[in-house]
């Protein structure tokens, strides 16, 4: 708009200008004329305030031409501005929309409330054993594993924080002769058992425990070599737990 006003000025002062051409080198003088010399002199000043008008119009044109150039870049500018300015909009949504998922884990976790909890069933139709060894069972039917940290590849569960946990398992053994037993295993060391024995009849067991957990700690069940553990569709075989506070 400086530009534009500056323009008109411009503009305004080559009007004045061929204004005053017109009246250049008037004297006040008595001087006796002959109409051919009026007639020349009228020509001669025509011309030249037409000459000069001429030349501001076509200056200002040129001005005119030069801003409107300038106000067209400047806005193109402004419109690649401001889809710049939305995209960042865009982007600054997205990362707070993940630092608010973030500080709500984190507000959690200082308030002592991390959501742990897993329940995972075996995914057989008959039995699992009997091997010659220790056997890690991985229940990878999975129920529900709020934080993720049960896994259904390796069968074990592992302690996000420190604190104390609650955990349990169900075992189910079809009759038939074979023994039937195994263990709740904490970084390798047995914790509680289960075991079973019926000729005849199924036999079902189940044991729990309350540990005190460090950040990192492995948790899983492991069935006694020589020893099976059935199931069917029922789920009757299951691993499940979940923290009761951290400390």
């Amino acid at each position: 708009m400086g530009r534009l006003s500056i323009m008109m000025l411009v503009c305004l002062l080559a009007g004045l200008s061929g204004g005053q051409a017109k009246g250049e080198g008037n004297e006040i003088q008595i001087t006796e004329l002959t109409h051919e010399d009026l007639a020349d002199t009228k020509v001669e000043n025509n011309g030249i305030l037409m000459t000069k008008t001429t030349a501001a119009t076509q200056s200002c044109e040129s001005l005119i031409y030069s801003v409107l150039e300038e106000l067209g870049a400047l806005s193109e500018r402004f419109a690649a501005t401001v889809k710049a300015l939305e995209e960042t909009n865009k982007k600054l949504e997205a990362t707070e929309m993940k630092l608010y998922a973030l500080n709500s884990t984190v507000t959690e976790l200082s308030q002592g409330k991390p959501r742990v909890a897993f329940s995972a069933a075996l995914p057989i139709d008959g039995n699992i054993g009997p091997v010659n060894v220790l056997y890690s069972l991985v229940y990878s039917h999975v129920l529900s594993n709020s934080g993720g940290h049960y896994s259904q590849y390796t069968g074990y569960f592992t302690a996000p924080v420190q604190g104390v946990y609650y955990f349990t398992y169900s075992s189910l053994c079809w009759g038939g002769g074979e023994e039937c037993g195994g263990s709740l295993y904490k970084n390798g060391h047995r914790v509680v058992s289960w075991y079973g024995h019926s000729p005849n009849h199924p036999t079902s067991g189940s044991n729990s425990a309350i540990l005190q957990l460090q950040v990192g700690d492995k948790i899983n069940v492991r069935l006694w070599p020589n020893m099976r553990i059935s199931d069917n569709v029922n789920k009757y075989s299951s691993f499940s737990g979940f923290l009761l506070f951290p400390v």
